[in-house]
């Protein structure tokens, strides 16, 4: 899957900071038909970029709404959860609208602050990824590039997984190496693409800090050998 092409919309995601149009973005959400490549983490991630959508153009929320009530499943659940995540002043009266009125009153009180998550799971680096590309604020590469400094050999990760199931002592390590993995690829890829990755990257590799700027010197080097500049 992460060979294919970029979708319209994932192409559109990726570059929506740079200048963001909420209504282009909605009709490309409509458009795109969930198929094989709409994967567990598209169906929790995209709640994520749809609410800073929402936050940053209120008035682009009934668009949102529209393309999707009474239309397919998954995506109405994706719409949902990016209400329920949203700070919309008007949140509770659009998740009526959209899923009746028992999940409006089941929604969490107050929104989602994605500047405070601790990842615990791959799919929480695809959610601060997800919240770069629709804000801008880098520091949530950040964020994700620090998730480096649990980095390990793979034989070294390898024989912890085999025994953190039984072993608790080992199981936060083991996570950290897990998590500094999917960070070590995800910034690979998008910063061989992002020139605003490459610049996050430049300065922690300047500060030196320890395995943290090594490995992001690394990835720096790795795209410099594939002729991006």
């Amino acid at each position: 899957m992460e060979n294919e092409s970029p979708s319209p919309l994932e192409a559109a995601i990726v570059g929506y900071f740079r200048a963001p149009d909420p209504l282009h973005l909605i009709a490309l959400f409509a458009a795109e038909p969930v198929t094989s490549r709409w994967r567990a983490q598209t169906v929790l991630t995209l709640p994520v970029f749809l609410s800073h959508l929402m936050d940053q153009a209120p008035e682009a929320a009934d668009q949102l709404i529209d393309a999707v009530k009474g239309g397919d499943p998954v995506k109405v659940e994706v719409v949902a959860q990016a209400i329920n995540y949203s700070h919309h002043p008007r949140r509770h009266l659009l998740m009526e609208r959209l899923a009746g009125e028992a999940a409006a009153g089941s929604m969490d009180l107050a929104g989602a602050d994605f500047t405070l998550l601790a990842p615990t799971h791959p799919v929480h680096v695809d959610m601060l990824w997800a919240a770069f590309f629709a804000t801008g604020q880098t520091g949530y590469v950040e964020r994700i590039a620090g998730l480096l400094a649990g980095w390990m050999l793979q034989p070294e990760l390898q024989a912890l997984l085999a025994v953190a199931g039984r072993d608790p002592s080992v199981q936060e390590r083991a996570l950290a190496g897990i998590l500094a993995d999917s960070a070590l690829w995800s910034l690979t890829v998008n910063g061989r693409d992002v020139p605003e990755v490459r610049q996050v990257l430049e300065g922690i590799a300047a500060r030196q800090d320890g395995l943290t700027g090594a490995m992001a010197a690394r990835i720096l080097a790795g795209i410099s050998q594939a002729g991006i500049s």
